[in-house]
């Protein structure tokens, strides 16, 4: 599982990783890139440095219940378009949920957005926040790609699974808010 054990005061990233399995659950990082990633035919440059807490964000690609569900925490679009360059792009295609970054923000890259299509994406905001996440272009451009929308803003919290087989059901449970 990827974890983030350190933070950026000593330096060191979470990085990108393995399968590793823990219960039915497999997780693999897929942001940051381990150690060095490729910014050019020139050769491979030092993983980015952390310029604000959402750059200390990790993106994991999960494999449980029969789904695929890409978490991609506060991911800024520097960021999501390294993401987009780097190998474990095309293993995030197609997922069936996608926790949208940062709270929806429209601080997306629409590449990514297109490339991951996700079936159903969720997305963690608060009722009245102060920066009016999700930003309607963001809402719009996932709806665009065919993804049911869901808010916890709206719909209160959320739960996904699956039904466990190869069919790739989607279940979502919602504790409605009155």
């Amino acid at each position: 599982m990827a974890t983030r054990g350190h933070g950026p005061a000593d330096g060191r990233r979470p990085t990108a990783g393995h399968w590793p399995t823990r219960g039915t659950w497999r997780t693999r990082g897929t942001w940051p890139a381990c150690g060095t990633r490729p910014a050019s035919p020139d050769g491979p440059v030092a993983a980015p440095e952390f310029d604000g807490p959402n750059d200390a964000s990790v993106a994991l690609l999960v494999r449980a219940g029969g789904l695929r569900l890409l978490l991609l925490g506060d991911l800024e679009p520097p960021d999501q378009q390294a993401l987009l360059r780097s190998p474990e792009a095309a293993g995030m295609a197609g997922v069936d949920v996608l926790k949208v970054a940062h709270h929806g923000s429209a601080y997306q890259d629409p590449e990514l957005i297109r490339l991951v299509a996700p079936r159903v994406a969720l997305i963690s905001c608060g009722t009245g926040n102060p920066y009016g996440h999700p930003a309607p272009s963001t809402v719009a451009a996932l709806r665009a790609g065919g993804a049911l929308v869901l808010r916890t803003d709206r719909d209160g919290a959320l739960a996904v699974g699956g039904a466990g087989g190869a069919d790739g059901e989607v279940r979502v449970t919602r504790d409605e808010r009155p």
